[in-house]
């Protein structure tokens, strides 16, 4: 048990019996740290060529990923694709709407052949 924790407990008039829960509810924050980072699980490879079948910007879903985290662990699967999203009017205005840019797109999963979900994380 870690001093901080103990003195927290002590600081907030929580008993040593309210210890286990205390420990409990730090282990289940560690979990939930490994679930954001495997979330998205394995995501496919997408083609530029495959993004450039989305030319709508409602059949774009952006979506916000592990906001609560500063750093994630790789690049997701929109590494190699940001230069194509920049370029892609439809996924840009989608983009724009929600406060994000093509820089801030962790992940990419085509949901058929013209819609598609980025995954942002600032």
């Amino acid at each position: 048990m870690s001093k901080t924790l103990l003195a927290a407990l002590l600081a907030t008039g929580l008993s040593v019996t309210a210890l286990p829960v205390a420990l409990a509810t730090a282990q289940q924050m560690e979990r939930d740290d490994d679930v954001c980072q495997d979330h998205l699980g394995g995501l496919k490879r997408v083609t530029p060529a495959e993004l450039a079948g989305v030319v709508e910007p409602q059949r774009v879903w952006v979506t916000e990923y592990c906001m609560n985290h500063f750093d994630l662990p790789d690049d997701g699967n929109a590494g190699g694709l940001r230069s194509t999203i920049a370029g892609n009017e439809a996924m840009v205005r989608a983009l724009r709407q929600k406060g994000y840019s093509a820089a801030d797109v962790f992940g990419v999963k085509m949901m058929g052949d013209d819609t598609v979900t980025l995954y942002v994380h600032r």
